[in-house]
This record gives structure tokens, sequence and C-alpha cells, in this order.
């Protein structure tokens, strides 16, 4: 499970899918962490996350994510 902080969404990732994780932000702090085995992404102070998936299709994350993704 892959957990995106602040929003708190969700996302299961499937064998041999991956991410492609984007930070919109002037800030640096962004981090990615392991909490007691789910994959935590928490975006830089003051920005956003988008993902997208192996496919190519944004996955929803927050309220910055496209309206069409899934």
């Amino acid at each position: 499970m892959i957990v995106f902080e602040p929003t708190e969404e969700e996302v299961p990732l499937k064998p041999d899918e991956t991410l492609t994780v984007e930070w919109f932000a002037e800030k640096t702090d962004g981090m990615v962490s392991l909490d007691e085995g789910d994959l935590v992404v928490s975006a830089p102070s003051g920005g956003y996350t988008r993902v997208w998936g192996s496919g190519g299709a944004e996955i929803y994350v927050g309220p910055d994510s496209r309206s069409d993704a899934r």
C-alpha cells in the first residue's frame, strides 16, 4: 500500500506496477518513508503531489489531481 500525505489517500500497488510521482512546490522538504509496511509519500510544505500509473493514467491522490484521475 502507498499512502499519500497530507491527503491520506491510499493506493494499492500491484506486482510489477510502477508509479511516477511528481511534486509541485518551491520547498524541498517532501519525504518518502516506510511505515509499518506502507510506503508513505509526503508532499513538500505548501505543495502537492500528482501520480501516474505504469499505463499512463493519472491516479487520484488529492484535490490537485485531474478530474478524470482514477
